[in-house]
C-alpha cells in the first residue's frame, strides 16, 4: 500500500470522505519539496498540443467527477476516451489506457479547472524526467519546442526526488488497479503487428501524416487509435467498460474500487504478473484474440 494510504483510515463505508483525504494528501505532495514554478508566461502547450497524450486512471475521474459535481459516466464520456499509449521495448504493441481528450477540457482561461484532483501526469511533467535523468534530452526535441520549462536546467533535492519517487508509486498502483476494474488484469496491450496493410493505407489518409513504406513502417498513434475505436474498441473487454464505470456513480461502487485499490494482496499479483504474464489483445478476422504471454526479453530473463 503506498505511503498515503496508510495515513488514510481504510474504511470505505464513506468513499466521498476516503477521496477527499486522499486528494488532499495527494495534493500536498504535489508541491511538498518541489521549487519548480510554471512560467507566467506559459501558453500552456501541454495541455493544447493533440500529440502529448495524457494518460488518466479511475481514480483522478473520480476525483474530477467529485470536484466539479457530475456523475462519473457522464463525465467521463464528455472528457476521456480510451486511448493507446506506446511501450518503448515494441513498436508495434500499445498499451490500453483511460486518456483525456484534447485539448484539455479543463483548461479555462489558460488555468486548471480541476487543480486540486489534478491527473498525477500533470503533478509530475516536467519533473519527473528530471527524476529519471532525461530531462535534457527531452528539451532537445522539436516536440518541446514551445515548453517554456525545457529552456532552463531542472535540478531535484534529494527530498523532492523521494517526493516524486513517492507520487510516482502512487501512479503505478493507481494505472493497475483501474485496468483490473476495467479490464480483470492488471495492463492490457495490443498488438498491431499483423494489421501493417490496414494500417498503413489507413496512414496515407491521415491528415498531415507523412508515411513511408520503409522496414520501420512507422505509423502515426493516431492511425493506431482510431483503428482501435473503430474495430476493437467494441469487443471484450473493452465494450463493457461503460458498465463498470456507471457503477462508480453509487457509493457502493465507489467502495468497491476503493478496496480494490486497498488491497496489497491484489497490488503485488499485479506488480508480478505484469511482464510475465501481460495480457496481449491481437485483432484478426474481425475478431479480438487474447493470450497471456512474457514481455521481457528472453536474453534478460535468467539474470
Amino acid at each position: 500500500m503506498t505511503d498515503i494510504s496508510k495515513e488514510i483510515s481504510s474504511q470505505t463505508e464513506n468513499p466521498r470522505q476516503w477521496l477527499a483525504a486522499y486528494f488532499g494528501a495527494r495534493a500536498h505532495l504535489a508541491s511538498c519539496e518541489s521549487a519548480f514554478q510554471c512560467d507566467p508566461a506559459c501558453t500552456r502547450p501541454g495541455c493544447k498540443n493533440q500529440d502529448l497524450q495524457v494518460p488518466v486512471n479511475l481514480v483522478d475521474l473520480l476525483g474530477a467527477a467529485l470536484h466539479r459535481g457530475y456523475s462519473v459516466l457522464d463525465h467521463c464520456q464528455r472528457h476521456y476516451t480510451l486511448g493507446l499509449l506506446s511501450e518503448a521495448r515494441d513498436a508495434w504493441l500499445r498499451i490500453v489506457s483511460l486518456r483525456l481528450k484534447k485539448p484539455c477540457p479543463f483548461l479555462e482561461h489558460e488555468l486548471c479547472s480541476i487543480y486540486p484532483v489534478r491527473p498525477l501526469p500533470c503533478v509530475l511533467f516536467p519533473e519527473y524526467l528530471a527524476h529519471e535523468g532525461t530531462f535534457a534530452a527531452n528539451a532537445e526535441k522539436p516536440h518541446f519546442r514551445d515548453y517554456l520549462c525545457f529552456r532552463h536546467p531542472l535540478r531535484l533535492s534529494p527530498e523532492r526526488a523521494l517526493v516524486i519517487a513517492q507520487l510516482k508509486r502512487m501512479w503505478k498502483r493507481e494505472n493497475l488497479i483501474s485496468s483490473f476494474y476495467l479490464f480483470g488484469h492488471g495492463s492490457c496491450h495490443v498488438d498491431f503487428s499483423n494489421l501493417t496493410q490496414e494500417l498503413l493505407l489507413a496512414a496515407k489518409n491521415f491528415k498531415d501524416s507523412e508515411v513511408e513504406e520503409s522496414q520501420e513502417r512507422i505509423i502515426p498513434n493516431p492511425v493506431l487509435e482510431r483503428f482501435f475505436l473503430a474495430h476493437i474498441a467494441g469487443c471484450q473487454p473493452f465494450s463493457q467498460i461503460s458498465e463498470k464505470i456507471l457503477r462508480l456513480n453509487n457509493p457502493e461502487g465507489q467502495a468497491q474500487f476503493l478496496r480494490l485499490l486497498q488491497d496489497d494482496r491484489l497490488m503485488k499479483k499485479l506488480l508480478h504478473n505484469r511482464d510475465d504474464r501481460a495480457l496481449v489483445f491481437r485483432f484478426a478476422k474481425g475478431k479480438l484474440q487474447t493470450r497471456r504471454r512474457s514481455l521481457t526479453p528472453s536474453e534478460y530473463k535468467f539474470y
